[in-house]
């Protein structure tokens, strides 16, 4: 679970400054907010702010090519075995649960029709069973016993281990990786994997409640085995890149009135001109978020920063639009100073070409807006720059693709975003054991619906690796939260503790 503010019309901040609302381990933890400063000793920090956040080189468009050990011998960051390791393990154990949960049901519904001649033949049983991959067949057909003939758990567990440790010496072998050690968690984690998908195959046709845990568990165990980072328990910079009435309320009353960034800068222009519009809002991007903030971050226990931002801070508004752009040298300076202050970062791309919905959040609001709208190869095209940019760099460790979708768009659009937005953002660079991928869902009434149609045609979370879904649960937005007691309010956490374990999902906001 994680972080973020939200940046909503209407919500009160006391100052320009980035609110701050941490949210740790999928509960949120605090509502804090980083001390503001007076605009007169922003702008006299304006020119040591640029002599200390000198933007870095942009990296190579080649990802770099590195060692998955240690100088001291153990694999990076933590994790348990390299990742083309893990890459090998995940698919023979899916295909081989899928092949193993599909013999058991035809066996079954075998038995059930002997037993039963006069019953009708169950055809969807033979349809589950030839919708296994031949390539998933021939992974685990080729693959060590201790997966294609499958675990036997009931041997001992010294018997048990040997048996894994010496088969899994093989895989190692034949990768070429035979010196790489390979730990007793490591093996029980992938035993834990086995027994988890296996549970997920058999339940998915009965009982997706019970399927999303077995999966959320499968998913967890995996991700152990090859990313050693801490969860993500930050803030939100939000109000800097992407202009919202919340967080950048002084900016707001300063230059109002608007309901989104489009209008403030057609107001802008305006009131001062192209060229003044530009210096007005150049000086709010060099003073709204400073390194000062990021230590303070950092001082407060904090481990990562989400930073949203809209598309026209990559590539530049559209002919014809409002934004003011690009501005790539803020986003190098800020993952130049999470490198320096030892955070992650999140880049999370806000506001998308044409708006993923008609709110203020994704820059403007329009109240005519269809989902057709969205400009998703465009989108799709920012996603590669920042993937390309940004690739290889030890403190990005998690993209966005979008934020907060609308509720109009239909699932089969927004899931066909997502697995291209994957791929896109996987062949630019950034592999899984490197950096996440975030997929927001936005509010629970469509979380069923958008898992199911994930899983079931894209094979989401087994195809994609090192993805969660976002969940923006907001306990402040109406009179009927309002109204809430304190009670009230840890009752319904509980209750979305439980709709969090059914998945990998994270808390996001904003």
């Amino acid at each position: 679970g994680w972080l973020g503010c939200g940046a909503k019309p209407g919500l009160r901040s006391e100052g320009e400054r980035c609110p701050v609302m941490a949210m740790d381990a999928k509960v949120v933890a605090s509502d804090r907010r980083v001390d503001t400063a007076s605009p007169q000793r922003c702008m006299a920090t304006l020119e040591s702010q640029k002599e200390v956040t000198t933007p870095p080189k942009t990296p190579s468009k080649r990802p770099r090519v590195q060692s998955p050990l240690n100088a001291d011998g153990g694999f990076r960051g933590g994790a348990l075995m390299p990742y083309k390791v893990c890459e090998l393990v995940t698919k023979t154990v899916w295909a081989h649960a899928q092949a193993q949960a599909s013999k058991a049901q035809t066996a079954n519904d075998l038995g059930a029709e002997a037993s039963c001649p006069s019953a009708p033949s169950r055809k969807r049983s033979h349809a589950h069973e030839q919708s296994v991959h031949p390539a998933k067949v021939a992974a685990f057909s080729e693959a060590p016993h201790f997966f294609a003939k499958g675990c036997d758990f009931s041997q001992s567990q010294s018997q048990s281990q040997t048996r894994a440790s010496e088969e899994f010496g093989d895989v190692l072998q034949r990768m070429g990786l035979e010196d790489i050690p390979c730990g007793a968690e490591a093996l029980a984690r992938v035993r834990a994997m086995a027994l988890a998908a296996l549970a997920y195959w058999q339940e998915v046709t009965t009982d997706l409640t019970r399927a999303a845990g077995s999966l959320a568990r499968f998913l967890g165990h995996q991700r152990r085995l090859f990313w050693g980072r801490q969860p993500w328990r930050g803030v939100n910079l939000g109000g800097w890149l992407l202009l919202e009435p919340g967080p950048s309320c002084r900016f707001w009353k300063r230059h109002g009135p608007a309901t989104c960034e489009w209008e403030l800068m057609v107001r802008l222009r305006e009131q001062l001109g192209e060229v003044g519009a530009e210096a007005t809002l150049r000086t709010h991007r060099e003073t709204f978020i400073t390194e000062d903030d990021f230590r303070r971050i950092r001082d407060a226990g904090f481990n990562a920063v989400r930073i949203p931002f809209g598309y026209w801070v990559v590539l530049g508004p559209a002919n014809g639009e409002a934004y003011i752009g690009p501005c790539l040298e803020y986003l190098d300076r800020a993952v130049a100073l999470c490198k320096a202050y030892g955070l992650q970062a999140l880049l999370d791309l806000h506001g998308a070409p044409g708006g993923e919905s008609g709110d203020t959040p994704c820059g403007r609001e329009q109240r005519d807006w269809k989902w057709q709208d969205w400009r998703r190869e465009a989108s799709l095209e920012a996603l590669k720059v920042l993937a390309r940019r940004y690739c290889g760099h030890p403190s990005v460790t998690g993209i966005s693709v979008c934020n907060e979708p609308s509720d109009r768009l239909p699932v089969e659009v927004l899931c066909e975003f997502y697995h291209r937005a994957c791929s896109v953002i996987r062949e630019a660079g950034m592999p899984p054991d490197e950096v996440a991928i975030v997929l927001p869902v936005y509010r629970t009434e469509r979380l069923d619906e958008i898992w199911r149609h994930w899983n079931r045609q894209y094979d989401g979370f087994a195809r994609h690796v090192n993805v969660t879904f976002d969940l923006h649960l907001y306990h402040c937005f109406g009179p009927w939260w309002q109204r809430q007691s304190l009670g009230n309010h840890l009752r319904m956490t509980k209750r979305h503790r439980k709709i969090l374990r059914r998945g990998p999902a994270g808390l996001g906001g904003g």
